[in-house]
């Protein structure tokens, strides 16, 4: 008759504080990717407004450096005004709000801030140089949950973005 020799083994497991802990680095990384995930939407959100703002001041500046007649019969100057949530594209010397002619941009959770005067940028007909540059007065600010690129305009109307 055969005999069963039965040993009892100890097998060994993972304990509840080795899970614990692992439960609680796994936490860990999930919290720092999902903090760097937010902050880059932020950062895509104020780049794609900032490279939308410095695209319509070119286009502004090429409209008053070729001519183009916005809502009357001869050439104007063009700019850009510049609101806390929007700016807005017109078509003369100075910014009207009743011209129809007008066009608002609106840049959602950006702020924006500038140091021109009267809040707008305007390029004069033909050369598309700013008119009544200042310096020191020359920057607009984009800024979103704590970060913020600022755009520089010389009088030439050539931008740079820090």
């Amino acid at each position: 008759m055969p005999s069963f020799n039965f040993r009892l083994s100890n097998n060994s497991g993972f304990t509840i504080v080795e899970l614990l802990v692992v439960l609680a680095i796994i936490a860990i990384l999930f919290t720092l990717s999902t903090i760097n995930l937010g902050k880059s939407t932020n950062v895509a959100s104020l780049s794609s407004a900032t490279s939308t703002l410095l695209a319509d001041i070119r286009n502004q500046q090429i409209h008053a450096m070729t001519g183009d007649m916005g809502s009357t019969s001869s050439q104007q100057p063009h700019g850009v005004y510049i609101q806390s949530n929007d700016y807005v594209l017109f078509a003369d010397s100075v910014y009207n709000s009743s011209d129809t002619y007008n066009y608002s941009v609106n840049t959602n959770d950006v702020s924006l801030s500038t140091t021109f005067p009267s809040n707008q940028v305007v390029f004069s007909t033909g050369n598309g140089e700013v008119t009544g540059y200042t310096v020191g007065s020359n920057t607009i600010t984009l800024s979103e949950n704590g970060s913020s690129k600022t755009i520089t305009i010389n009088r030439f109307g050539a931008t740079t973005v820090n």
